[in-house]
């Protein structure tokens, strides 16, 4: 993890948060759904569940 626990609580959310208010944005589907998976995995990334790019390098290994 990349943060504090106390931290990662408050990122967390903020991030619900921010959902709520893309939802609500009126905003396109499918731009609505690229600003929440791109912060979810930003949340991710904090937390050490996602490492950006891993996905490409293995199938380069292949």
């Amino acid at each position: 993890m990349k943060t504090d626990s106390k931290t990662l609580a408050e990122i967390l959310k903020l991030h619900a948060q921010y959902v709520r208010e893309v939802e609500f944005s009126g905003i396109k589907p499918l731009s609505m759904e690229i600003y929440k998976t791109n912060s979810h995995n930003f949340v991710r990334w904090i937390q050490d569940e996602f490492h950006p790019g891993r996905k490409l390098r293995k199938e380069a290994l292949s």
